[in-house]
């Protein structure tokens, strides 16, 4: 049985969508706070998934309202999200990296991170000189952030107020899949960066490798996505929104061993756990993992001067 009383219209093109993978969830299980942590195992699990079969773009309808949807991301607490500070720190500088090989960009200028989490890429970014401010939902996070002496906005995209003010560079790491309405959310983006600035973002791409390869069991099909993008999808949202892109492409996850088997124990079972307890004996726990099936998109795009 569906979990809706028709399929949603595409977001892209306004085309009926069809049931493309039906809910796993058990027994209806109503969504809790601790399914939407950055860092939730519970792994390819996940609601009534719909597709656009000329769009490719994928939505999933979970059973709660928007407004129980915002309330349960402004109550999340990850503590699990520090244990891989390191390599979320290596990760951000290389992203910095990035933004500032951009010879349109003014380094260090003002950046905005949408969705700033416990503000590791903020701080990294502070200290090469960046004005940096973060938006973040998660009181929790938010709060972690500002330890950091970071400056975070409490609340969610559509709440912030810049008073008229433009950035540089707007920037958000595994964001979009997570929001009810992303066109709206990239027209939003497109308002906050100054005209010739960057726009620069990750999200979950199912049109790479691992998507095709897991089906409907696929780990980024969480009860916390409602989209799902391909690169194609992606960039026609994106050029909707009136931004030139750049380039699209994949990046790695690169998280310490102990942490990607935390995450896997439910995908994989046992195997999880057999490969964790010998992981343990061999002293490899701590080691550092690239993990890179395609599954996350990385696109670049220009506010046109």
């Amino acid at each position: 049985m569906l979990s809706v009383s028709e399929p949603p219209v595409c977001l892209l093109c306004g085309g009926k969508t069809t049931l493309l993978y039906p809910s796993n969830v058990y027994e209806g299980a109503p969504l809790e706070s601790r399914e939407i942590a950055c860092t939730s195992p519970h792994l390819s699990i996940h609601d009534d998934i719909f597709h656009c079969r000329r769009c490719r773009l994928a939505r999933a309808v979970p059973p709660v309202d928007t407004d129980d949807l915002g309330d349960l991301y402004r109550g999340v607490e990850d503590p699990q999200y520090l244990a891989s500070e390191q390599e979320r720190r290596a990760e951000f500088r290389r992203f910095l990296d990035r933004i500032e090989e951009h010879d349109f960009v003014e380094c260090p200028g003002s950046l905005l991170e949408i969705g700033s989490s416990a503000g590791l890429f903020l701080h990294e970014a502070g200290k090469r000189g960046w004005d940096a401010l973060g938006i973040e939902p998660s009181r929790w996070a938010a709060e972690k952030g500002r330890q950091l002496g970071v400056e975070v906005f409490n609340g969610v995209l559509n709440e912030f107020d810049a008073s008229r003010r433009r950035f540089d560079v707007v920037a958000s790491w595994d964001v979009w899949e997570h929001l009810e309405d992303p066109d709206a959310a990239l027209r939003r983006a497109y308002d906050l960066v100054k005209p010739g600035g960057l726009f620069i973002f990750t999200t979950v791409n199912m049109g790479g490798l691992g998507a095709r390869i897991f089906r409907g069991r696929w780990p980024w099909f969480m009860r916390m996505h409602l989209h799902y993008f391909t690169p194609k999808s992606l960039r026609a949202l994106v050029e909707r929104a009136g931004f030139r892109v750049l380039s699209t492409s994949t990046v790695p996850k690169i998280l310490k061993l102990h942490y990607v088997f935390d995450r896997a124990r439910n995908f994989l079972g046992p195997f999880a756990r057999f490969a964790s307890w010998s992981a343990t004996r061999l002293g490899l726990m701590e080691r550092s993992v690239h993990v890179n099936l395609g599954d996350i998109l990385l696109l670049e795009a220009r506010k046109v001067p």
